[in-house]
């Protein structure tokens, strides 16, 4: 028997074309995409330039000559060679949902950066699913960046069949279809990160203070604030001064909201004390919740302020605010213990303040996955204990890129993380192995063998595991190619 290649319909597994003569001209596999390439020859039968095209983003499988699925993956490019003519079409620069990122040139006020809404093509996301691209512009204004986005999913929504002269072509068959493909992992390349903020903060220029807790009428301040995204807060920094010399602190908590006021108890909070501040001046304090707090993405939470102690017209707390209300999404009340309710406070101000949240590992992992490994089934993940860190705020990311850096943070004990998509599509994370599990060995014609002292015919599965050659450091096998028709191996190319 001979190696076999079959490519599928994705979405219900149906043939699309499983011809005998069609061969694996070189395979790689690596520790984080598990298939990584794939470079095929194809017969140039049947199927024209325009069927391939179809057919490309498909699920492709290599088997083995004794049947076994040796590796699996998508359909990223056609190419076929006439002397030094050749014809290609590929799915690489396709792009059917284009946004622009662009710094505006008319509306000084606005933000560094804006972003235009997303185009879409829904025919082409209907033939090979969601495929973003995302431009950068230096200066632009929006109906300028709106229309450059508009010009590029014009010209890139469907693959393009291309006809160029290609000098290093002259020598290939001119009867066979060259295939390139990807492993499934590579799919999360696809999709844009939309980027989660870790912060929520009003740090604009100071512009007037809120006195705490030297009279009735301000016995409590709260600042409400809304919750973007499902964080685990753990730090807070708030501008603010002493008067005098209090001897209590102040205390700094999260709250609930409660039809548009503080709820009353706290779900974590931080004392001040103050010798840590300054009398003449306004600084910056920080301090880390303990234990940290989960909130709820889209819900509204409020930053209460008290006193541990009792009123005090000589001695007491300024937290700095802003009158200039910069601050869309919330509003500063103030408890009035004459009355033993919430007012707004006049002039309205904000709270100056910046709330720090992290997201578990991988719990982001997760996120990254539903979001943008639209052919991908889940993930399942057996890596130790994880760790809390800053969600990934950049927003010009691909997916793919947003899930390489969580795995490189490793886990909790500093063991790295392999990952890989099973034949089913189900994304796996592992811890890899260490150094002392080395079994594997090299024999005499360099041929891998495996610790019952036998020849792996099987090469691939070797990826992920440590060699130990004779009277040499364990070297770990983090990649692998194979070139089927010599049997040619390239450990870690």
């Amino acid at each position: 028997m001979s190696w076999a290649v079959e490519l599928l319909d994705r979405e219900n597994g149906r043939f699309l074309n499983s011809s005998e003569r069609c061969q694996p001209l070189k395979l790689s596999w690596d520790d984080f995409f598990g298939p990584k390439e794939a470079l095929i020859s194809c017969p140039a039968e049947s199927l024209s330039m325009e069927d391939w095209k179809l057919r490309l983003g498909q699920d492709l499988r290599v088997y083995d000559p004794q049947g076994r699925l040796a590796w699996w993956g998508y359909l990223e490019a056609v190419s076929q060679d006439f002397g030094k003519l050749a014809y290609s079409v590929d799915i690489r620069e396709m792009a059917n949902r284009v946004a622009v990122r662009y710094r505006d040139s008319v509306d000084a006020e606005a933000p560094e950066f804006t972003q235009t809404a997303w185009f879409e093509d829904l025919e082409s996301q209907a033939i090979y699913g969601q495929k973003e691209a995302l431009f950068i512009l230096n200066q632009a204004s929006q109906n300028s960046a709106e229309r450059f986005a508009q010009m590029r999913l014009a010209e890139k929504a469907f693959p393009q069949i291309r006809f160029n002269e290609e000098s290093r072509a002259s020598n290939r068959d001119g009867g066979i279809y060259r295939l390139t493909c990807k492993g499934w992992m590579n799919s999360l390349s696809w999709r844009i990160w939309p980027g989660v903020n870790g912060r929520i903060e009003n740090t604009v220029m100071q512009s007037g203070f809120q006195p705490l807790g030297n009279t009735g009428n301000n016995l409590r301040l709260a600042q409400s604030f809304l919750v973007r995204d499902s964080l685990k807060f753990n730090r807070i920094s708030v501008r603010l001064r002493k008067v005098g010399e209090p001897s209590d602190k102040l205390r700094l908590s999260l709250q609930e909201d409660s039809a548009g006021k503080p709820f009353g108890l706290a779900l974590t909070s931080v004392l001040i004390s103050p010798e840590e501040l300054q009398s003449g001046s306004y600084s910056w304090q920080s301090l880390n919740f303990a234990p940290p707090v989960e909130l709820t993405g889209g819900m509204p939470y409020w930053l209460a302020a008290e006193r541990s102690g009792a009123l005090n017209a000589n001695n007491y707390y300024q937290l700095a605010v802003d009158e200039n209300l910069n601050f869309e999404e919330g509003n500063l009340l103030l408890f009035d213990q004459s009355t033993a309710s919430w007012k707004a406070r006049l002039p309205e101000a904000d709270l100056l303040f910046k709330l720090t949240g992290v997201r578990n590992q991988l719990a982001q992992m997760r996120d990254v996955v539903e979001f943008g490994g639209q052919f991908l089934r889940g993930i399942e993940a057996q890596i130790g204990e994880t760790l809390d860190l800053p969600p990934v705020s950049e927003e010009d990311w691909d997916c793919l890129r947003v899930f390489r850096l969580l795995m490189n943070y490793g886990n909790v004990d500093y063991s790295p993380l392999c990952s890989g998509s099973d034949p089913n599509r189900r994304l796996q994370v592992w811890q890899r192995k260490s150094a002392s599990t080395a079994v594997l060995r090299l024999d005499e014609k360099t041929r891998l063998i495996n610790q019952a002292g036998q020849a792996m015919d099987a090469p691939w599965q070797a990826v992920g595991e440590w060699l130990a050659p004779d009277a040499a450091r364990p070297l770990y096998l983090r990649g692998l190619s194979l070139e089927p028709a010599t049997g040619k191996i390239i450990f870690n190319p």
